[in-house]
């Protein structure tokens, strides 16, 4: 408000100077100047288009206070819808399904493939029966399970990781992205390597399908991954052989008992 207040006043004044031009030429003798009255309105005018454009300048300050303004509160608001969505209860349930499906497929190679081939509609890769002891044997409350109620489990915890690939990809093409991740723990150390794994052998699946690259077209996890990274400082990644030796010599995945097939494949 006053800010409104003191621009109205800057125009008063640019006014009543430009107003009073007129009688101070017709009372003020010109004598007392060296140059005619016509001089007067030139200065007059001078002045004039000076605050005016000193008028312009502080229009173009507050505009780019107010556009501060609004990018903070963009970037608060993103903060806390984020926030929200992560730490809610039935966000939690689908985080806890997304991991036990990738460590699963830490486990077991042929249930990763399986994995990163759902990711695109054609030449998807059959069940492997050997995943479905992984599961037991990570949720001992499984094992009494029918087979066909695990393949419903499983199902369940493989559509859970969808949402948790569009969850990641949706953060990492935020425009303020860099700025929400400073305020909130995505727990991204803990996703990453395990997401590293069905990124490469999504891009291995697509190099070698001739008919994926051509009919698919979807955004590739490893894309989301490397804004992800640039962003949490990462040293960069790129899919092949560092992959491969990031996986091999990551800590966390050596408790884990990564499958050591996928290494004699790489």
């Amino acid at each position: 408000m006053s800010s409104n207040k003191f621009l109205v006043f800057i125009f008063m004044v640019i006014f009543l100077v430009w107003l009073s031009a007129y009688p101070l030429s017709r009372y003020i003798s010109s004598s007392a100047f060296m140059e005619p009255t016509t001089s007067i309105y030139n200065a007059i005018n001078v002045l004039f288009t000076a605050l005016a454009f000193t008028g312009v300048i502080i229009t173009f300050h507050f505009q780019s206070l107010e556009t501060e303004r609004a990018s903070k509160e963009l970037v608060e608001r993103s903060i806390f819808e984020l926030f929200l969505a992560f730490t809610s209860e039935s966000f939690q349930k689908v985080k806890d399904d997304a991991f036990l499906s990738l460590l699963v497929a830490v486990k077991d190679k042929q249930y990763a493939v399986y994995i990163a081939s759902r990711l695109f509609p054609i030449e998807r890769k059959n069940f492997p029966e050997s995943a479905l002891l992984v599961y037991q044997t990570l949720r001992p409350e499984l094992k009494d399970k029918s087979p066909h109620d695990m393949m419903d489990i499983e199902r369940s915890t493989r559509l859970h990781l969808d949402n948790i690939l569009n969850f990641f990809s949706m953060l990492s093409n935020r425009q303020t992205a860099a700025s929400v991740i400073k305020h909130v723990d995505f727990a991204y150390d803990w996703w990453r390597p395990t997401l590293w794994i069905i990124a490469q052998l999504q891009k291995e699946i697509k190099d070698g399908s001739k008919e994926i690259s051509n009919y698919c077209r979807n955004p590739m996890l490893h894309i989301t991954l490397e804004k992800l990274d640039k962003i949490y400082g990462y040293p960069p990644i790129e899919p092949g052989e560092s992959v491969y030796q990031y996986l091999q010599g990551h800590p966390w995945l050596q408790e884990q008992h990564i499958d050591p097939a996928f290494f004699k494949a790489a």
